[in-house]
Order: C-alpha cells, then structure tokens, then sequence
C-alpha cells in the first residue's frame, strides 16, 4: 500500500473547519464578524467537513486513484 501525504492536508483542513463549525476555533477575533461566519457558513462546513476529511483519509491511503 502506498501513501500519498496529499491527503493529509485535506484531513487536517476538514478537521479545521469541523472546529471553525462548532465554535472551538473562531473565524475571526471580532465576535460580530465571528457570528455573521457562523451563520452565513456554520451550517454548511458542519455538512461539508465531514466530506473533506473522508476524502482526505481516501486519498491519504490511497483508495482514489
């Protein structure tokens, strides 16, 4: 099995914005620009992050070609 580390950056992006998602990570140090991010993009990273890190892993391992 081969390793392409490509992936590795797709995985910890998603795991990035699953946070930024949740409000562990703030999108911005402004808490009202912080809050317009969560509610202009908050629903759709919680969706869209999941994907990323998926495809991460897959490509990571290999598993797309």
């Amino acid at each position: 099995m081969q390793l392409h580390f490509g992936g590795l950056i797709l995985f910890f992006g998603g795991i990035y914005f699953l946070l930024m998602a949740f409000g562990v990570v703030r999108a911005n140090k402004d808490p009202e620009k912080n809050e317009l991010w969560m509610r202009k993009f908050g629903r759709m990273m919680k969706i869209l992050a999941p994907i990323v890190i998926l495809y991460g892993l897959a490509q990571f391992f290999g598993l797309l070609k």
